[in-house]
């Protein structure tokens, strides 16, 4: 499917202005690819209708699904294990030191993976210590169906094959009609919301750990150092942020100190 550049060029904006994501020029391809399964349901033929479409009624249905394509991205459990390994050796023991409460953020949480990795995580360490947790954990997205997914907790064969242990699937997850479910202590534990990192998050509250970790990549600089600071800002004295392994906060985000210990990188609230 071929796109001309007035087209992608109106889809960016479209894309930026709802969502924030600012593609690069290159992108055409993911545009096209993206969109494809869109299509295909709603049987259009043509990508220039498709686009047409979306920018002529960028509040309907159509649109909110095209934004779903751009957004929804791979996951998978555990990714990154340094930092999990670091949560269950370390921070969790430091972090409920003063209180046994915790307070867990997961942004752009997609279909659970990375949110229900930390509640295994913190199960995991609750098992070594003996220890009481009372445990707040939110995950956020702006797709309302990768949403639905994750509330629901239940993952294909190949999905729970890509990062889960064999003995946490074992004992954490149960066969259901439609695939896997992993159990109702972690689901218990978990609110799903949706959100827009554009938006204001300040209703969120104050969390000890944050995860945003592989979509401040899709933000231009600006917007990017916007949503570090306004995460800063929810974050309790002390609390940590883990962003991907090749994401750096930028030094003018106000507040945070780098942090490298036995193989992570985290950065926490001064």
């Amino acid at each position: 499917m071929s796109i001309t550049a007035q087209e992608f060029q109106n889809f960016k904006e479209f894309l930026k202005k709802r969502s924030g994501i600012s593609l690069a020029d290159n992108k055409q391809y993911l545009v096209s690819n993206r969109l494809r399964p869109l299509m295909k349901e709603v049987g259009i033929d043509n990508l220039s209708d498709l686009l047409s479409m979306i920018i002529a009624l960028p509040n309907n249905e159509l649109a909110v699904k095209a934004v779903d394509a751009m957004t929804t991205n791979e996951t998978f459990w555990f990714r990154d294990t340094s930092h999990f390994h670091c949560l269950e050796t370390k921070l969790f023991a430091e972090l409920t030191q003063k209180s046994s409460s915790l307070s867990i953020w997961s942004a752009a949480c997609s279909s659970g993976q990375e949110p229900y990795s930390i509640s295994l995580s913190l199960d995991k360490y609750i098992k070594a210590s003996g220890k009481r947790v009372n445990v707040r954990m939110t995950g956020t997205d702006l797709s309302d169906k990768i949403l639905a997914k994750a509330k629901a907790g239940i993952y294909a064969d190949i999905e729970v094959s890509r990062g889960l242990p064999n003995d946490l699937l074992k004992e954490h997850f149960a066969g259901v009609k439609d695939g896997l479910q992993i159990s109702s202590t972690h689901r218990s534990r978990l609110s799903f919301r949706k959100l827009n990192l554009l938006d204001n998050f300040s209703s969120l509250g104050q969390f000890d750990i944050i995860f945003c970790r592989n979509v401040l990549l899709y933000f231009a600089g600006p917007t990017k150092l916007d949503i570090l600071n306004r995460i800063t800002n929810v974050m309790k004295p002390g609390g940590v942020l883990f962003l991907s392994s090749s994401e750096i906060a930028p030094s003018t985000v106000k507040g945070l100190e780098t942090v490298r210990d036995a193989g992570c990188k985290f950065y926490r609230k001064t």
